[in-house]
């Protein structure tokens, strides 16, 4: 029986097809590996085009998980009362330059056009002009020059990980490859155990999810009346073209290293509250607009407070007309839920992605982001709170699947965050996103509401600029290639 990509699956019940399609596809792009400790292994291949597929199939054949193993290994760990996750987790990922270093150019994915992203690589000026991520000359070192791919290391511990790192990297280099970058990765966890990122905000709380057993635990717990968490599996399956197998399937992988200025961002929210007028709790407020939820992840469209529950996901903005979540707010920017103005709610669907990012830091935080002292107004913020926050040197490692890169990632970085006329909606241009938006960010055009929930009038002129706390420090995008590719090298 053909392989049904127009709809989720569920692993637990697969059939023989299926089965065979979860056990050729890597692991992480159909659900996260759950680790909290990363290491992205960036390299190029030696000149020894047999050497170089003789790693890939080593790596295969040994090494890179499979979807059907991390999903069987995900369910040991939960009936033994441990975290989900667990036990060394290895992904590969291919650039275009990669596919050339191998000898293999026709192997790549299937392309509309010789001149589309992934062929062309995100340091390409194109790439660069489309997404405003400015010069190379600004980029880290390593990201400024193509490399041919990526591992990615998870494992429980910093010290299972660092040692994993250090045996991929040995394996590359005996292959004569070399390793030139080794990115730290580790997640933040706030008291609750959510997610976060640098900020302090709960990050990836709305994920599309393409297996029936995620998607029936989230309505579970949340309900789908306002929200279907609902994904076909061709939201991030691509038929691997060098497998010439047709349960053989990989994704675009996309990785982007954001760099962010944490004490320019809460400063700005402090501004952002003085010019509110908020006093005391209430100044959370500002933040909440500007970036569509609380600290505690509760959207601002549902509540003027943080509710310090688990963060629903079961919302839209069919009566919210920018009165509560502006409609530059970041969540709503980047996840519109039927509020976008410019195509079917369905269509718009489709320019989600399945996003696995991670912080990182790279330069040692004073503290915590989730233990930061309490400020009741801006000079209490500046003598307790400024001093403690970084200013670089840490950020977020984001990361993505995807079936289409020009429709999904570029769309909603180009289109969407860096567009100051999307949401296509009265009152317009909304500004660029205030988190991620990159390029002109002109005064006046975030408009906040003067008040919670203000429908007379809607938002006020009473705007602060605000953006450019997220910086590009490098990326690439690649390839995760079928265990059936790598095996028949």
């Amino acid at each position: 029986m053909p392989i049904e990509l127009d709809k989720p699956l569920a692993w637990k019940s697969a059939d023989i097809e299926q089965r065979k399609l979860l056990q050729r596809l890597q692991g992480n792009i159909l659900k996260g590996h759950g680790r909290e400790n990363t290491a992205n292994i960036f390299f190029r291949f030696g000149c020894d085009e047999a050497a170089s597929r003789r790693l890939l199939r080593e790596l295969g054949n040994y090494h890179v998980t499979s979807a059907w193993r991390q999903l069987l290994d995900a369910e040991t760990f939960k009936a033994s009362n441990k975290c989900e996750g667990g036990g060394a987790f290895v992904h590969l990922a291919l650039a275009f330059a990669g596919y050339q270093a191998l000898g293999l150019p026709d192997a790549s994915p299937d392309t509309d056009a010789p001149d589309d992203d992934f062929r062309q690589g995100m340091t390409s000026a194109d790439s660069r002009a489309a997404l405003a991520d400015g010069d190379l000359a600004e980029w880290e070192a390593p990201f400024r020059e193509p490399v041919h791919g990526m591992l990615l290391a998870a494992d429980e511990t910093v010290g299972k990980t660092a040692a994993l790192a250090a045996r991929l990297k040995e394996m590359i280099e005996d292959a004569g490859g070399q390793v030139v970058h080794v990115q730290r990765g580790a997640a933040l966890k706030n008291a609750r155990g959510d997610g976060i990122e640098n900020f302090g905000y709960v990050d990836g709380r709305s994920q599309p999810l393409m297996l029936v057993e995620d998607i029936d635990r989230e309505i579970e717990a949340t309900g789908s009346a306002q929200w279907d968490p609902a994904f076909p599996l061709s939201l991030a399956l691509v038929p691997d073209q060098g497998a010439h197998e047709p349960t053989a399937f990989g994704s675009y992988f996309i990785f982007r290293k954001l760099e962010q200025d944490v004490r320019a961002f809460k400063t700005k929210e402090q501004e952002s509250a003085d010019a509110l007028g908020l006093v005391g709790d209430d100044r959370e407020l500002a933040g909440a607009m500007l970036v569509g939820r609380f600290e505690d992840g509760t959207p601002v469209t549902t509540s003027k407070t943080a509710r310090g529950e688990d963060p629903p996901n079961d919302f839209n903005y069919d009566f919210d007309a920018s009165a509560r979540c502006p409609f530059h707010g970041h969540i709503r920017k980047t996840n519109p839920r039927g509020s976008g103005g410019g195509e079917p709610h369905e269509e718009e669907r489709l320019h989600l992605m399945a996003r696995r990012g991670i912080p990182y830091e790279d330069s040692k935080r004073e503290v915590h982001p989730s233990e930061l002292p309490e400020s009741g107004d801006m000079d209490e913020f500046v003598e307790k709170v400024q001093p403690l926050l970084s200013t670089g040197g840490v950020g977020l490692l984001f990361m993505a699947y995807n079936s289409k890169i020009a429709n999904q990632f570029k769309f909603t970085q180009q289109i969407w965050a860096n567009n100051p006329g999307f949401p296509l909606q009265p009152g317009g241009p909304h500004g660029i996103d205030p988190v991620i938006g990159q390029g002109p960010n002109i005064a006046g055009q975030q408009k906040l509401p003067k008040e919670w929930d203000q429908e007379a009038g809607g938002p006020t002129d009473n705007s602060v600029p605000f953006g450019g706390f997220v910086k590009m420090k490098g990326g690439e995008y690649f390839f995760s290639p079928s265990l059936t590719f790598l095996k028949s090298l």
